[in-house]
């Protein structure tokens, strides 16, 4: 199963609850790329125990997409604002799930 996060990101669950964060491939315009087999091309990310985990990676992953340099101050706030977003849908994994 394929859990869409955004466009970039997903979450790739197989039947053993591994949790797989893919992220898309953009090329040099930044237009995502298509494989010959009319798919999105996708490069693992990191593998996880739980959706929780890969959550939490992917919010801090999408700060490094955003930003190249931040002082620690606009970080920890630019942190919070995405991590409010996903809020609501984290409080639904209990850690383990």
């Amino acid at each position: 199963m394929i859990v869409i996060i955004n466009e970039d990101y997903q979450v790739k669950v197989d039947n053993y609850a591994n949790y797989t964060l893919l992220k898309a491939v953009r090329d040099e315009s930044g237009a995502i790329k298509i494989g010959k087999d009319k798919l999105i091309e996708q490069k693992t990310i990191g593998y996880y125990s739980n959706m929780r985990q890969a959550l939490t990676a992917c919010i801090h992953l999408m700060l490094e997409d955003k930003y190249d340099v931040m002082e620690l101050t606009q970080y920890l706030d630019e942190l919070e604002n995405l991590e409010a977003k996903f809020r609501p849908v984290m409080k639904r994994f209990r850690e383990g799930d």
